[in-house]
């Protein structure tokens, strides 16, 4: 098949390298990185559309996305994206979420992820990735965002190791009351794309979202720390996410400050 990847940033690569040993053929979207590849020409003939632009990005996107490609298979691996109803045009759409960090997915290393159609499944599973099918869509994008933005707030308490255990406990309890209060399946939090994302994401220096805690304790300015750090998707994720009566949501709603 023929695969065009929207977005070929470190994730978008790694996933383009999994199609690849799945013999699918890959062509790139990425105006940044290739801007003398149009949407247009990167799409031409494709079977199917994997969605890998970060998620403050996609506006632009769908700014001048062509209707006929709404119809073709798609596929979204954006995480932070909290609201499907965005995707209601599109005639097959599914998500793909869970831990793996791009470039240990490119060195071979194995990863599970969840998917929500059997579609997303057959494209990508493999002897090094494996693929969990769960069809709460709802479910899987919502951790997505959320653990991003617990992230945060794991980075921040990082300074023990008794601390960072008991808040992703509690992050994790309180991934499965979202997901349950806004009509998904507090079940989705227990698989790769909820506990494994968020415990790979909450515990790992080279997660950007974690980082953003740890600088917020070291007393850093939250611009200087996007400087430094350019795209943290927790920060967008905070602007969707319903945080009031959260408790740990809140607090990093106002560790960080309103979002513009």
């Amino acid at each position: 098949m023929i695969i065009s990847i929207l977005g070929a940033g470190a994730f978008g690569t790694a996933l383009g390298k999994v199609l690849n040993d799945n013999h699918h053929e890959v062509n790139f979207y990425d105006p940044y990185l290739y801007p003398d590849v149009s949407l247009e020409k990167a799409t031409y003939q494709a079977n199917a559309i994997v969605i890998a632009v970060p998620s403050a990005n996609l506006p632009e996107l769908f700014s001048h996305y062509p209707e006929n490609l709404k119809k073709l298979p798609t596929i979204l691996a954006t995480k932070g994206i909290s609201d499907p109803s965005v995707f209601k045009d599109f005639t097959q759409f599914c998500a793909i979420s869970g831990p793996g960090f791009a470039q240990e997915i490119i060195e071979g290393k194995p990863a599970t992820f969840t998917a929500s159609a059997p579609f997303a499944m057959g494209l990508f599973k493999n002897e090094q990735i494996q693929i969990e099918l769960q069809e709460d869509l709802l479910g899987i994008l919502l951790c997505g965002s959320l653990k991003n933005i617990y992230a945060i707030g794991a980075g921040y308490h990082s300074n023990s190791e008794n601390d960072s255990a008991i808040f992703i406990q509690h992050a994790h309890a309180e991934m499965q009351q979202y997901l349950k209060d806004h009509g998904a399946d507090p079940h989705t939090a227990e698989l790769a794309c909820g506990i494994g994302d968020l415990i790979l994401t909450c515990t790992n220096e080279t997660s950007r979202n974690y980082m953003c805690g740890v600088r917020l304790f070291e007393g850093k300015k939250l611009p200087e720390i996007i400087d430094e750090l350019k795209t943290i998707e927790g920060l967008s994720a905070l602007q969707h996410i319903e945080h009031q009566n959260y408790m740990i949501l809140e607090e990093i709603y106002d560790l960080v400050g309103q979002v513009d």
